[in-house]
């Protein structure tokens, strides 16, 4: 009678068909086939499991058996399915990606008990057994390892510069962008049509920080730039729509909005604008320090000798009177509007006064943000043409005026 080696795996068959390993209890009885190696079929099978070496007990996991069509020795297998403790190898569901791959499998396939990997055949899935072309998963597997090393590391700076703020003793560390990676990253994604403003910002920072030499503008590089410039339009769009759509008066809103995207306002100006101040103060206030004028928006052109003031009023206010002033097409302006261009006419009366000395400004503009030109009747378009085209200090822009520059920048940028 053979004699085993107990606590190991002993082979227990080898003749020119196959070679059999069981696994052997503590006085050396095979308790457990663990594999077979079937010579000149270039075919070998796992059992893998788990011996509890106290009590002789064998349990198995999910998966009973492994077989690997295609290799003719356990020692060429992949490495995901082997491993090497104090000297001897063990078979079966080793490495950290192919547990995260078959964990995503599980769930669809929950009676699955059987693995087979093949060099040459197809990949199939039926209901207890699949089986995988090698070649099919190990661009998945390795894609998965790098996922799992790029979230350790992120994980390990992240906990690091935590304890950084609470403590000398740890010091903080840059996160350095290694080789590769943002193409890794960004080869994740399928689509970049909803980037937020934020992502613009940093993909700007991005750019800023590098050399010129890292840079080759292409036409590919052009087109990534005008998809970006798209999708972050296309949100600006989206939310101004919905402010237009709004009944109310929305005037801290659009104060809002515009205060968030003020490069808009470089679209009204024909040459380079820089926002000097929201709400600025233009001056005005009486004796008792009350009463002070301030506007929605100052601005600076590019060579710092000349400003401009813009006010916001809202897209519900009036263009005109509703009803003629005298035949069927002279109409007079409406309260809002009358009144939206004499607060423009005071604010710019007082901020020359009051600053014109220091800021020596040169007949600062003045544009009033008002209405929807849309909501004018037919009849009433030449009488508001006739006068704002007559306004020599205010220039006159309505909301959807705005709207469609914008619409028609994107028109421009988005490359089909």
């Amino acid at each position: 009678m053979a004699t085993y080696t107990p606590l190991k795996e002993n082979i227990t068959v080898d003749d020119a068909s196959k070679t059999v390993y069981e696994y052997c209890d503590n006085i050396g009885t095979p308790i457990f086939k663990s594999r077979e190696l079937f010579k000149g079929e270039n075919r070998l099978v796992v059992y893998p499991y788990f011996a509890n070496k106290r009590t002789n007990i064998i349990s198995q996991g999910k998966i009973k058996k492994i077989e690997f069509i295609g290799w003719s020795n356990f020692d060429a297998i992949p490495d995901d399915f082997k491993s090497k403790r104090s000297g001897e190898s063990y078979y079966g569901i080793k490495s950290t990606r192919l547990k995260q791959l078959l964990k995503a499998i599980y769930p669809k396939f929950p009676d699955l008990e059987n693995l087979t990997i093949s060099v040459s055949s197809g990949s199939r899935f039926s209901k207890k057994t699949i089986t995988l072309k090698w070649s099919d998963i190990e661009g998945a597997l390795t894609s998965i390892a790098k996922e799992i090393s790029y979230h350790n590391k992120n994980r390990k700076l992240l906990i690091n510069n935590s304890l950084a703020d609470l403590t000398t003793k740890f010091a903080k560390k840059s996160r350095d962008i290694y080789y590769n990676e943002l193409k890794t990253f960004l080869d994740k994604f399928d689509s970049f049509e909803k980037l937020t403003e934020a992502d613009v910002e940093s993909l700007s920072i991005l750019f800023d920080g590098l050399s010129k030499s890292k840079i080759t503008v292409t036409a590919n590089f052009i087109k990534t730039k005008d998809k970006i410039n798209v999708a972050y339009l296309e949100d600006i769009l989206d939310d101004f729509g919905k402010l237009m759509a709004q009944s109310n008066d929305n005037e801290k809103k659009w104060q809002d909005f515009f205060a968030k995207h003020s490069w808009i306002f470089s679209h009204l100006f024909p040459y380079e604008v820089i926002l000097r101040q929201r709400e600025a103060y233009v001056g005005g206030k009486t004796i008792e320090n009350a009463d002070g004028k301030i506007v929605d928006f100052l601005y600076q052109n590019g060579f710092k000798d000349n400003y401009a003031l813009i006010e916001i009023k809202t897209h519900n206010k009036d263009l005109l009177k509703n009803s003629p002033y005298r035949g069927t097409d002279v109409y007079s302006l409406s309260d809002d509007l009358s009144g939206g261009i004499n607060q423009c006419l005071d604010q710019k009366d007082n901020f020359i006064k009051e600053f014109g000395k220091d800021m020596q400004p040169i007949d600062p503009k003045v544009i009033l943000i008002i209405g929807k030109r849309s909501t004018l009747k037919p009849e009433q378009m030449k009488c508001f043409e006739l006068l704002r085209g007559n306004q020599k200090n205010v220039d006159i822009v309505t909301f959807d005026e705005v709207q469609k520059k914008l619409e028609g920048l994107l028109n421009v940028i988005n490359i089909k």
